[in-house]
């Protein structure tokens, strides 16, 4: 059998490896337009801070490590086309221009997402920088080094957006935080957990430009000097331009069936309408648990598992079906660590879902300790089902990784009543006996006396 896997970042690196470690028969080989592959897109804020001082550290394989495990990996060629009925690729070459077919048996594409780039004035000039890939890391991160660049404005305040804000605050930038939203990180979280974040964005001097849009860039010779919103004008001496993305599957118009943001719809194996093709990662869409349908999550770690089970199935013939996602993330901004997994109430709220929700905040250690944190969580479930479909945490400690728990919870559909009969340990170096998990759940009830 042999198996073509188009790009080769999360999802595509995780496929071929787990090919071959399924199966070493199998033949595999791998086309990605780029020079480098596994890039870390996530660590790019953290290099730009200075936190990650080697960026080498941001790749997580090579072309040379999947080679010496039988891959065959071919960079800087990209997939221009595909013919489902011969059953092959077109391809070409960046460098020499050259277009060549190539056959396969099964493939998978992987190509991910682009950003979306409106057609908005001024988004040309010199200064305004997208954020995607290693080689603009290079170039933000050069931005943050340069001592003449003393204004940044940040447009998109998603997580890309707030991290690159943290990244440039720390190194004495003057930064703008441009929105069309009227909060911070809309999609994960609610306002009780976002408004957090914005205070101390703005104790560290971070303009919140918020319920704004962008309508045009300005420059002078070229080169950005202001943002215009539909409510000022921001001077400016640099732009981050990240306002959302783009499924990278034009090639595949036509051939299978594309939802209305043009991601690849796959059934549990990971197929396509075309039972040859399937679709991993950022391209293609899965089935959200909370939610129960299909639809784009577009995370590193949702990529990593699409890969694992595309692989899977390729190799073993559809025996490992996908147990849904639930959107698990989380994210460390200005010493505040956040989670969520599922849906927010905002999003259930607009959604018309029939819900219901708690908010509540307690000390993540016993008070006779000699230090301990307030944290927060958030639970959302279903009305009439009563199955857990959201959840968030927060604090300065650091308790994201309760986050599994609860997104296992909405994956295995954990009902709120349920919630306090999990079996969480109790030590005081961590928790308290009735701890903030265990808390929410008591209190929805009914037993808030277990608080005291």
């Amino acid at each position: 059998m042999k198996v073509i896997v188009l790009g080769t970042n999360h999802a595509g690196t995780t496929a071929v490896r787990t090919l071959k470690r399924l199966n070493p028969e199998i033949e595999v080989v791998t086309y990605d337009r780029n020079d480098v592959i596994s890039f870390l897109g996530c660590g790019i804020a953290l290099w730009v801070k200075g936190e990650v001082k080697d960026p080498n550290g941001l790749f997580y394989a090579t072309p040379e490590i999947l080679e010496s495990e039988g891959i065959v990996v071919k960079m800087k060629h990209e997939w221009v086309s595909i013919d489902a009925d011969k059953k092959t690729v077109l391809i070409k070459n960046l460098e020499t221009g050259e277009t060549f077919e190539d056959s396969y048996d099964k493939v998978i594409v992987a190509t991910g997402t682009w950003p979306l780039l409106p057609p908005i004035p001024g988004l040309d000039l010199n200064g305004v920088q997208i954020c995607k890939n290693y080689d603009h890391a290079k170039v933000i991160q050069k931005a943050n080094l340069d001592d003449s660049i003393k204004k940044v404005t940040v447009v998109g305040a998603g997580y890309i957006g707030v991290e690159l804000v943290d990244a440039f605050v720390a190194h004495g930038k003057e930064v703008t935080l441009v929105d069309f939203a009227d909060r911070i990180m809309p999609v994960y979280y609610d306002a009780e957990f976002t408004k957090h974040v914005e205070d101390r964005m703005e104790k560290a001097g971070v303009k919140l430009a918020l319920s704004q849009g962008v309508k045009e860039f300005k420059g002078t010779n070229g080169k950005v000097t202001h943002v215009v919103t539909d409510k000022e004008e921001i001077a400016t001496d640099y732009v981050i331009f990240s306002v959302g993305v783009v499924a990278q599957t034009k090639p595949l118009e036509g051939v299978v069936e594309l939802s209305d943001r043009k991601a690849v719809i796959t059934n549990d194996y990971c197929q396509s309408s075309n039972p040859d093709i399937y679709a991993i990662g950022d391209c293609s869409t899965v089935f959200n648990k909370a939610l129960n349908m299909e639809m784009p999550i577009q995370l590193a770690t949702t990529a990593v598992r699409t890969g694992i089970l595309a692989a899977a199935n390729i190799v073993n013939g559809n025996k490992l079906p996908s147990p849904g996602f639930t959107g698990a993330n989380g994210i460390e901004v200005f010493g505040f660590k956040m989670a969520s997994a599922g849906v927010s109430e905002t999003s259930a709220k607009k959604m018309g879902l029939d819900y219901e929700a708690i908010l509540l905040s307690d000390s993540d250690r016993p008070e006779f300790m000699s230090t301990y944190k307030e944290a927060w969580i958030k639970l959302v479930w279903d009305k009439k089902s009563r199955k857990i479909i959201g959840a968030q945490v927060a604090s300065e400690n650091n308790h994201t990784e309760i986050m599994y728990m609860l997104s296992l919870g909405i994956q295995k559909e954990l009902t709120i009543d349920e919630l306090p009969l999990v079996d969480i340990f109790f030590l005081p170096h961590f928790n308290k006996p009735y701890n903030f998990v265990t808390l929410a759940g008591l209190e929805v009830l009914g037993l808030n006396y277990f608080k005291k």
